[in-house]
């Protein structure tokens, strides 16, 4: 069970939203100027995506006008001078937790029983409760992009009992409809048969109105279900390390450029005034579990309730 296939995890955050071009060393890529939060590398780039775009621009643009008075107030005591500054950090950080927030998510969905479950199309969002971690008067600079947020919380919601939960929520279905369409297509493409649906995930923070949503695939197993124990505990054990990494400050990520689909642990770094990711090493097997230089990740291990290894645990689940 592959999350991620045919998509690299560039060491950079940033990636232009059409090509997945990431950011490079002393090179910005331009924002739209109507919704300002998105991101290309080239203007050739902004004029391919516009169409599918467009409807989803417009919800944002309108979106940020009618309510960025409360959610100004909101963020300022996070340290945030909009809600813009505010909405890049979640992005960030979910960007940089990728890998384990899918996975998440997946292993959620299987547990509850997968497509049977949610159906297909989902009739259902996943919903991830945060907490801000910022604090007034830190610079941008000195904000590690993986340890802004903790994830406290995750659960699944029928889309029709979500949209009643506050006004903006209708308007924010119909308005991203395009864009979901157009990433279902695109995940359809990217993981061929074993693609069964898309999952909206809705990221909220504690005491912000303001949340950032993102679309995630939901796969075939190969698993019988329901699952076995053993099929259980293994799950429990991927959710265990992803939320550890979340919060603790490893991130899991794939190396750029590499044809393996494991991913590492590793942490952000500021290079070039950019953060990027480096991995803690390059295979698995240069991991002690005894090693006094990763105590987070050591205490992530020994807490498995398989006591299989990482790279035994992570190879499982790819093969799930």
């Amino acid at each position: 069970m592959n999350i991620h296939p045919g998509l690299q995890m560039p060491m950079a955050l940033r990636r232009c939203c059409w090509c997945g071009e990431a950011e490079k060393p002393h090179q910005k890529h331009k924002k739209c100027a109507s919704c300002e939060y998105v991101i290309y590398c080239s203007k050739e780039c902004q004029k391919a995506a516009w169409p599918d775009h467009k409807q989803a621009c417009r919800y944002m643009t309108e979106s940020t006008r009618r309510f960025d008075g409360v959610y100004e107030s909101e963020v300022l005591p996070f340290g945030f001078s909009s809600s813009l500054a505010y909405s890049r950090a979640l992005g960030d950080w979910t960007e940089a937790h990728s890998w384990a927030l899918q996975t998440c998510a997946q292993a959620f969905v299987l547990q509850l029983g997968g497509t049977s479950f949610i159906k297909i199309p989902s009739e259902y969002i996943m919903c991830y409760r945060l907490t801000c971690r910022t604090k007034p008067g830190q610079s941008a600079a000195s904000r590690n992009p993986a340890m802004m947020f903790v994830a406290q919380t995750q659960g699944v919601v029928k889309i029709e009992d979500w949209m009643q939960m506050h006004p903006n929520n209708v308007l924010h279905w119909q308005g991203t409809a395009s864009e979901r369409d157009l990433i279902a297509r695109s995940m359809a493409e990217r993981c061929g048969s074993a693609f069964a649906c898309l999952l909206t995930v809705v990221f909220k923070s504690d005491g912000i109105t303001s949340s950032n949503t993102l679309h995630f695939p939901v796969l075939h197993t190969r698993q019988r279900l329901p699952l076995d124990d053993a099929a259980k505990d293994l799950l429990g054990d991927v959710i265990a390390l992803c939320y550890r990494s979340i919060d603790q400050g490893f991130p899991l990520r794939c190396l750029e450029g590499s044809d393996s689909t494991m991913p590492l642990p590793g942490h952000f770094v500021r290079r070039s005034g950019k953060w990027v990711w480096e991995p803690f090493f390059e295979d698995w097997d240069d991991f002690s579990p005894t090693s006094t230089e990763y105590p987070a990740l050591c205490r992530a291990v020994a807490a498995f309730k398989t006591k299989l290894t990482p790279k035994q645990l992570l190879t499982a689940l790819l093969s799930f």
